[in-house]
């Protein structure tokens, strides 16, 4: 379903009845990268696509100050949090095994769940680029943990997968930030699952996470 189908269905709990493109249902005098805090963001995001009170969009799970942030690329549509189910579950154990939990990391979704729906066009993309770099530029987190192909091509511009690009740090920051993030990225649980050969090397990853971290 693209966006002005997801639009013109009044039975959806997404998307006001306006039948415009999602150009036009933007307010030009307004733009995420106006927003101070997560809660205007969040707002942002509530006017523009939630059209009733039974879905709000909560940006991070976990603790917004955490000095790092993981960034996941999309959830399930019946995920009731970032990184559910058998996925989850691995990635609450990767964690544990660094002395962390959800509560002591900031977690994201690059597309906030309550939006899983709408098709991946050039002006949503283009909207939810702006979004996430406001996010990492708001939190200003000490390390950037990228777990996601579609975080990797939508933030760092690039095709490489997390198979090439994983192993090392390198430095991160928003078109708009100066202060450059310590990013690493991190096999997505659903691939150590269907390919489990490869926890070794995302056990070597999480080691060195965790020594920067101090742990």
């Amino acid at each position: 379903m693209n966006l002005n189908e997801y639009q013109k269905n009044p039975d959806k709990q997404y998307i006001s009845n306006n039948n415009q493109n999602i150009n036009n249902k933007l307010n030009p005098n307004i733009s995420p990268n106006d927003a101070q805090t997560l809660e205007d963001l969040e707002g942002y995001l509530n006017d523009t696509f939630i059209k009733n009170n039974k879905i709000k969009i909560n940006l991070i799970e976990g603790k917004k100050n955490s000095k790092i942030l993981f960034m996941f690329g999309k959830c399930g549509v019946n995920d009731n949090k970032i990184l559910d189910g058998d996925p989850g579950q691995l990635f609450d154990k990767m964690l544990e095994g660094i002395k962390l939990n959800r509560e002591k990391i900031a977690l994201c979704s690059y597309i906030p769940r309550g939006l899983e729906k709408i098709d991946e066009s050039d002006s949503f993309n283009s909207l939810m680029q702006i979004v996430n770099y406001r996010i990492i530029e708001i939190l200003n987190p000490k390390f950037l943990i990228i777990i996601s192909n579609l975080c990797i091509k939508m933030l760092l511009a690039t095709d490489l997968s997390s198979m090439s690009l994983r192993g090392k740090w390198f430095d991160f920051n928003t078109p708009n930030d100066n202060t450059p993030k310590k990013c690493r990225v991190l096999y997505e649980p659903l691939m150590l699952i269907n390919n489990p050969e490869l926890k070794k090397d995302a056990w070597e990853d999480l080691k060195e996470i965790s020594r920067q971290l101090g742990g």
